[in-house]
């Protein structure tokens, strides 16, 4: 059976988080759901419209215990496969790249837990799951 990893406030207080922010794909003045430019106040959607659907997208990698962690360190990583370098965030109907997988992304452990590995930034790795697969299948686990 699989180990939950730990939560986003537990990963927090062992670990911290110094220098990741969330991506920007669009330039700055441009809506981050449509990429039209943004009226006055406004600072990352256009509309309400724009913003419940870009939340709606990028909220759903929050759900689940250990998610916001995984998504931190994929975030981390701009949601890039490590190994072969392919970017996998999740493309709206705009084309627009958003702040959160396109589901074919995992987090893997350089050091296996089982092997006295942990869950801290440095031992944690964005693989797309072929590149996953393979290095497990190289490992035979």
């Amino acid at each position: 059976m699989r180990r939950k990893m730990i939560g986003l406030c537990e990963a927090y207080k062992r670990y911290g988080f110094e220098g990741v922010q969330r991506p920007r794909y669009v330039p700055e003045g441009f809506c981050e759901w449509c990429g039209s430019e943004l009226p006055k106040r406004r600072t990352s959607c256009c509309c309400e419209e724009c913003s419940v659907n870009f939340n709606r997208a990028t909220n759903s990698a929050w759900g689940n215990v250990g998610g916001g962690y995984r998504n931190h360190i994929m975030r981390r990583d701009n949601y890039t496969c490590q190994k072969c370098g392919e970017f996998h965030a999740l493309i709206n109907e705009n084309g627009i790249p958003l702040p959160t997988s396109d589901g074919e992304l995992d987090v893997h452990h350089k050091i296996p837990v089982h092997l006295g590995g942990s869950d801290s930034p440095d031992n944690l790795v964005t693989l797309c799951r072929k590149c996953h697969k393979e290095i497990h299948r190289q490992k035979g686990r």
